[in-house]
């Protein structure tokens, strides 16, 4: 069973754009103290879409040398071929597998999707969600299909579903009320006893990460006043995220900048990162607003 909230952590890169390891391992160190249990591993957060397999490798080997929890490696890609061969590399580091479904070629047959996923699935023991993300992928995932492979494959574990539809979100814990569904919203953490899943998966919270834990600790005392409360707190972040031009990579990364010394605010394209001014307006926010609340 996956311990969340889930931490999808970036990718940081020098301004040469290499990746960053001692700068991972120090953002590792922030969330193990803060008591996070579980982290996705070259997700989206991550920057999966611009590295190359080599990379993603080289990234899932310093976070499993370095991080003591749980450790769930996205393989997910374009081509099967390439996916299978991310599950191979991921396979001596990884707790758990995660997969996208496969992205360009929008609303695929279903039969396809299946045939991805059984592949995968076919591929490794090792247990597995299956990643829903319509706005980047394309496609929706559907709690049929997910429950028509969950029948075949014991290995799969749950969703990550980071859609908006919460009449899916809830369809997948309906159709399979065995496995784990994780969404990935910011603003759902304080609701989930009311969505009826299982946890969060955060990838823009990690700046402040103290703050979705302690929702997910109210939400487990059954404590909804203050977990409404946290949420509250936590909405602000959301809020300046949602009002900065900056994607919410980028602006997650400079939020990191701000709160570990030498964090590179650095994306790759076709993102754009940060500014310098920009990064001092998102300490300061950080500084004047979240670090009280933090600190509380």
């Amino acid at each position: 069973m996956i311990h969340a909230p889930i931490v999808a952590v970036v990718t940081p890169f020098t301004a040469q754009g290499a990746v960053d390891k001692g700068a991972l391992r120090s953002y590792l160190a922030l969330l193990s103290a803060a008591g996070v249990k579980a982290i996705l591993v070259n997700g989206t957060t991550g920057e999966f879409f611009n590295m190359t397999a080599h990379e993603r490798g080289v990234v899932l080997e310093v976070c499993r040398e370095h991080w003591p929890g749980q450790l769930i490696a996205h393989v997910g890609s374009a081509a099967i071929g390439d996916a299978l061969n991310l599950l191979d590399q991921a396979r001596p580091h990884a707790d758990y597998l995660a997969a996208i479904s496969p992205y360009f070629f929008a609303s695929p047959p279903q039969e396809g999707l299946c045939a991805y996923f059984r592949q995968l699935l076919l591929h490794s023991d090792l247990p597995q969600l299956l990643y829903n993300f319509p706005r980047h992928a394309q496609t929706d995932l559907t709690p049929s299909l997910v429950s028509r492979l969950a029948a075949e494959f014991p290995q799969l574990k749950g969703v990550k579903d980071s859609g908006h539809d919460r009449a899916v979100t809830r369809g997948f814990k309906a159709a399979r009320p065995d496995m784990q569904v994780f969404v990935g919203d910011d603003r759902a953490g304080a609701h989930l006893p009311d969505i009826g899943v299982d946890g969060l998966v955060t990838g823009a919270g990690g700046p402040v990460v103290e703050l979705p834990l302690r929702i997910a600790e109210a939400v487990r005392g059954g404590d909804r006043d203050r977990a409404h409360q946290l949420q509250a707190d936590f909405d602000q972040w959301t809020d300046a995220r949602h009002a900065s031009p900056l994607t919410e990579i980028a602006f997650t990364k400079a939020a990191l900048a701000a709160r570990l010394f030498g964090f590179p605010p650095y994306v790759r394209p076709p993102l754009v990162s940060a500014t310098d001014a920009q990064c001092a307006e998102i300490r300061s926010f950080l500084q004047r607003t979240m670090m009280p609340l933090i600190n509380a």
